[in-house]
Parts: structure tokens; sequence; C-alpha cells
């Protein structure tokens, strides 16, 4: 493997590292969490926007419209509002809950990329058997030219 497609790996391998673990934004999107039906008719909002399925994004998005669509019809259904939003913030407090347990240092994803990164590293940077046998050759030969 050439020395430019082992700096492409290995810098690929550093951004994804760091979108991962570094960007909220990102892991709002890949969390998943549930919306009611109720809650996106109370918004008028569409469930997914990004993936197919719902997402912690999603519901802080949707959360969002739902204050905007409460202000509009004011005090006329606050027990609605109330009991609605109550479901609302309990599955955003689950899906954050869900996505401290990923992102956390001590999560899947925080044992995973590493270990793949280091797996890509020796596999990219340090010698094979065939290298070693190579270098023992050499020696070899630089002993016997020595001498």
């Amino acid at each position: 493997m050439s020395t430019k497609t082992q700096n492409l790996i290995a810098t690929l391998s550093i951004v994804l590292l760091i979108v991962l673990l570094g960007c909220a934004s990102l892991q709002d999107v890949v969390t998943p969490c549930w919306i009611s039906q109720d809650v996106l008719n109370y918004a008028d909002a569409n469930g997914t926007s990004v993936l197919p399925w719902t997402t912690l994004f999603d519901a802080k998005r949707v959360a969002a419209k739902m204050d905007f669509a409460h202000s509009l019809r004011q005090m006329s259904d606050r027990m609605k509002y109330t009991y609605l939003k109550g479901i609302s913030q309990f599955h955003i407090a689950g899906a954050e809950e869900l996505k401290v347990s990923l992102f956390s240092p001590t999560g899947p994803l925080a044992l995973i990329v590493p270990t793949g990164l280091a797996a890509t590293a020796g596999a990219l940077l340090f010698s094979k058997p065939t290298d070693k046998k190579k270098i023992k050759e050499l020696e070899i030969q630089n002993n016997q030219n020595i001498t």
C-alpha cells in the first residue's frame, strides 16, 4: 500500500473519530428517539427530517414547533399541551440518556472506534513477518561484509 493511501486512511480515521465523539449535532441526528403521533399532530410537523427513523434532532425540532403552535393557540388547550409536552420531554430525556451512554468515554463507540483505529494503524504501519525475514537477511549480509 502506498504512503499516500496510508496517509489518506489515517486522516479519514482521525476525522471520523473527531466527528463521532466531538460533534454533538451529529450525535443528535443519529440518536433514535420516539415521537408520539399526537405530538406530531399537535405541532403540525413531520416526524423525520434527515433519517428514515425519528431522532433526538427531530424530537427537539418538533418540541420547538410545538411551542410555536401552542403560542398560536394560547390557553384554549392548556391541559392537552401540558400532557403532550410531558410526553415529549419524557422521550427527549430518554434519548439524551441513550446519547450519553453511546457517546460517553466508556460507551461502545468510544471503545470500538479507537480499537478500529489501532487495528488500522497496526495493519498499515507495522512490519509484516516477510519484512522481518528480509531484515534478518540484510543483517546477516552486513555481518558477513564486516568480517
